[in-house]
């Protein structure tokens, strides 16, 4: 088992026995693996999207989701994200688009 799947399985571990009533912070996942946020996120990120498990996330911690409703205010926070970016990446290409000297290539 390589290193990296080794670390996948910890945090997953980690988050995998957590409610929405004792979610685990990000720091603390770090802190107990030596690992950085961004790992985290990555790893979080690629079991969401690889292996379609629906960890969820709020202001206290990850946890998983004991019904669709837990699951629904991390899947509508995601999308609000996901068109707040599109909205800001819209602003700066209209910014650019609106200036001929400095169109995007």
């Amino acid at each position: 088992m390589s290193k990296s799947v080794h670390m996948e399985n910890h945090v997953l571990a980690m988050i995998s026995d957590r409610t929405n009533t004792n979610p685990i912070l990000s720091r603390d996942i770090e802190r107990r693996l030596s690992i950085s946020g961004v790992i985290v996120r990555d790893i979080v990120h690629r079991a969401r999207t690889e292996q379609n498990i629906p960890i969820c996330a709020e202001a206290k911690g990850y946890f998983m989701p004991g019904n669709m409703s837990e699951a629904r205010r991390t899947i509508d926070s995601l999308r609000s994200r996901a068109k707040q970016n599109r909205e800001a990446a819209d602003g700066i290409e209209k910014y650019y688009n609106e200036d001929k000297q400095m169109r995007l290539i």
